[in-house]
């Protein structure tokens, strides 16, 4: 498989990802909004970079920060998806239906060398390209009026890793102000 056949399968398949994951976004928002919780902080976590097959959705309030405002951690614990409390495992099953469909047809399409232990470039590519899909599928939902109008905290999400898609998440998602803050945690 080359990155030619990799752009082009993305090509086709990043519009039913961006819209599979505005149209959750937005389904799963109505039904927190029903509920009358607040939320600050709402996260896509997409799995591992080398496996990226389901998502799972994080949310948190500002009740839920394990320490005070006072605290020097606090800035951590806002912005650290790891530390929140609230994990949706179920909510995207249109996302996750159409990360199915594409998952097969990049494998169908793609043979890894034997004994490779290290992702390839065409891997990657896909990787990356499903990512850049869900951010903009948050973006998407987010002017579509899913958050409301008081600002969240948006990130794509892949913990224990440096993978820069939750720096460039942070960076497109969110106010400037916010981002540095992420950034000055986790950059």
């Amino acid at each position: 498989m080359k990155i030619s056949m990799v752009n082009s399968l993305l090509e086709e398949i990043q519009p039913a990802l961006i819209a599979a994951v505005a149209e959750d976004v937005r389904n799963h928002m109505a039904r927190l909004d029903a509920t009358g919780r607040e939320i600050y902080g709402y996260a896509l976590l997409p799995g591992e970079f080398y496996d990226i097959h389901s998502i799972v959705v994080a949310t948190n309030s500002e009740s839920e920060i394990k320490v005070p405002f006072s605290d020097y951690l606090y800035r951590y614990y806002r912005y650290s998806v790891d530390e929140w409390m609230n994990y949706d495992h179920k909510e995207f099953a249109k996302t996750n239906s159409v990360l199915l469909v594409a998952n097969e047809r990049f494998k169908a399409q793609h043979t890894r060398e034997a004994e490779s232990y290290q992702m390839d470039e065409c891997e990657v590519a896909f990787a990356n390209g499903v990512l850049d899909a869900l951010v903009n599928g948050l973006d998407a939902a987010k002017k579509a009026g899913a958050f409301g109008n008081k600002e969240k905290f948006l990130v794509v999400w892949i913990s224990d890793s440096d993978v820069p898609i939750m720096s460039e998440s942070s960076l497109r998602l969110n106010s400037a102000a916010v981002a540095a803050d992420f950034s000055a945690e986790f950059g």
